[in-house]
C-alpha cells in the first residue's frame, strides 16, 4: 500500500560520502582482494600480488574486491568500502563498511556471510570498546570465529582465529541490534517517509589463542582512530536527509546506487565530533 506513488526522504540511493583514510595515526591502509572460489576463499593484500593480478596465486580462480560470501548473499549494487590497516609490531586490522539502500538484504546478520565462508562462530557477546581518547565507549557486538586452514591437498593444517566486531548506524542513531535496525526502518519508512542509509561497520582482528583477550588492546587503540570517520559520515548523510526520491508502483525498481566506491584517500581521519545518541 505504501509503495505506490509517494515521496521518500533520506537519499537511500545517493552516493555514500565516504573515503577510507590512507592513514589512521600509525596505521597505514592497503586494499584487499579475495579469491572467488569458496573452497579456497583466500584473501591477499594488493602488495602481496603482482601488479594487475586477476587470479588467485593459490588456486588460480578469479580475484574480486568482495568476499565470495558477500558476492553470493548481497545485492550486486551494495556499496562496500574496505581496507586492511597495518602497523609495525601489531596484527593487521580489517575495517569494512557496508550500506543499505532500497534493498533490505544489503545488510543482514554477519553470521550468514561468515558461516558461508567456512568460519565457525565459537562465542558471541556485546562489549563496550573505547571510541575516543577521553574515556568514551561504544557498545559493539563481538563474534569470536575460527576457520580451518587447508593445504593444497585439502587437509587441515592449522586454525585461523579472529575476532569480528560490528555495530550498525544511520544519521540519527547507532545500535548493535539488528531487530532495532529493522524496527526503525519500518517505522521511519511507513510513518515518516524517511529512508536513510543504514551503515554496517565491522573490524576484524586476529586472535592469539595464547593471549585470548589481547585483541581488546588492539581494538581500544584502533577504534578511537576510526570512529571519527563514522561520526563525520553520519553528519554528511544527515545533511542529505531532505533529498526526495519519487517512488512509483514498484519501489524495488529504485534499488540503485548512484555513486561509486571511493578510491583510497590520502586524507587523514577527521577531528572528533560530539558523541551521538546510542541504543
Amino acid at each position: 500500500m505504501l509503495s505506490g506513488g509517494r515521496a521518500l526522504y533520506g537519499d537511500p540511493t545517493g552516493q555514500v560520502p565516504l573515503e577510507m583514510p590512507a592513514t589512521l595515526g600509525p596505521w597505514t591502509a592497503e586494499p584487499v582482494r579475495f579469491c572467488m572460489n569458496d573452497q579456497c576463499a583466500a584473501s591477499f593484500l594488493e602488495s602481496q600480488l603482482p601488479e594487475g593480478a586477476a587470479e588467485c596465486p593459490v588456486c588460480g580462480s578469479e580475484l574480486g574486491s568482495v568476499s565470495v560470501g558477500e558476492k553470493r548473499l548481497l545485492p550486486a549494487n551494495t556499496p562496500i568500502f574496505r581496507r586492511v590497516y597495518r602497523r609495525d609490531g601489531h596484527p593487521d586490522v580489517m575495517a569494512t563498511f557496508v550500506f543499505s539502500g532500497m534493498e533490505r538484504q544489503s545488510i543482514h546478520k554477519p553470521q550468514r556471510c561468515l558461516v558461508a565462508q567456512g568460519n565457525r562462530i565459537t562465542d558471541e557477546y556485546t562489549h563496550r570498546a573505547a571510541c575516543d581518547r577521553d574515556g568514551g565507549t561504544l557498545p559493539v557486538r563481538v563474534l569470536e570465529i575460527a576457520r580451518p586452514v587447508r593445504d593444497s591437498a585439502g587437509q587441515v593444517v592449522s586454525t585461523d582465529a579472529n575476532v569480528y566486531v560490528y555495530w550498525l548506524f544511520n544519521p540519527e542513531r547507532e545500535t548493535v541490534h539488528h531487530w532495532s535496525r529493522l524496527w526503525r526502518t519500518v517505522w521511519d519508512n511507513a510513518i515518516r517517509s524517511y529512508r536513510p542509509r543504514w551503515g554496517y561497520a565491522s573490524i576484524t582482528i586476529p586472535r592469539d589463542l595464547n593471549s585470548p583477550d589481547g585483541w581488546k588492546n588492539e581494538l581500544d587503540d584502533f577504534l578511537p582512530r576510526l570512529y571519527p570517520v563514522v561520526k563525520k559520515l553520519r553528519a554528511d548523510l544527515d545533511a542529505r536527509r531532505n533529498r526526495v526520491l519519487r517512488l512509483g508502483a514498484r519501489s524495488w525498481e529504485n534499488n540503485v546506487y548512484e555513486g561509486t566506491n571511493a578510491a583510497l584517500s590520502s586524507v587523514s581521519a577527521p577531528a572528533p565530533a560530539a558523541a551521538p545518541a546510542q541504543d
